[in-house]
């Protein structure tokens, strides 16, 4: 009696696809990868950090601020000494409360400290003035040629700060600075173009006050 092997139970049809112990589907894998790019792409291209820059109104003095985009969260913030600051520092006073104004100008870092922007706009800047374009070796000859120093620093105080909602006070600004750019384009020469009552600064509109 002839005996015939019985047939196989299993055939390819039903044997499941088996894959490799620890691989991934070929399109998870690439969506990872797609999904490595576009972080990356987002970290080196999109603003993370705004540097804004600054000027002390009263010495002169530089200083860059790097806060967190969208949150404002202070990061740090770097002085830079001048002619005018190194020279009110020797001259005037030692020491003094530095009254910052913003610039109309700003800067977009990635995480890197790389640089990936710029934006110039008035709404950045502290004042109207924006702030003193002459640059801190004018601002040290004004101290130099005025009767006074204090008589400088209080008309750079009047100019830094203005009130958006008192017509009377940014008129009185625009009057101050007419007269000191008229007197800059001069070379600085004749009179002091200001009286005492034009540098009067009460402690109310002072930026010192608390």
């Amino acid at each position: 009696m002839d005996q015939h092997p019985a047939p196989s139970t299993s055939s390819n049809a039903n044997q499941p696809t088996t894959q490799q112990r620890g691989s991934l589907p070929r399109r998870v894998r690439i969506g990872r990868w797609i999904n490595a790019i576009l972080v990356l792409l987002f970290l080196l291209l999109f603003p993370v950090i705004i540097a804004t820059y600054h000027d002390c109104a009263i010495c002169g003095m530089k200083q860059t601020q790097w806060r967190v985009v969208g949150t404002g969260w202070f990061l740090s913030a770097r002085n830079q000494p001048t002619s005018c600051s190194d020279w009110y520092r020797t001259h005037v006073e030692p020491q003094h409360q530095h009254v910052w104004v913003r610039r109309t100008s700003a800067g977009g870092f990635d995480l890197f400290g790389w640089q990936v922007g710029t934006w110039q706009s008035g709404r950045l800047a502290s004042g109207q003035f924006s702030w003193l374009p002459f640059g801190p070796h004018t601002q040290k000859q004004i101290y130099q040629k005025c009767p006074h120093p204090a008589q400088a620093r209080t008309l750079f105080l009047k100019l830094a700060r203005f009130d958006k909602r008192t017509g009377r006070t940014i008129n009185h600004q625009d009057e101050l600075f007419t007269r000191l750019n008229a007197w800059i384009e001069s070379d600085l020469q004749g009179p002091w173009p200001f009286e005492e009552a034009d540098l009067r600064l009460s402690l109310s509109r002072s930026p010192f006050r608390k």
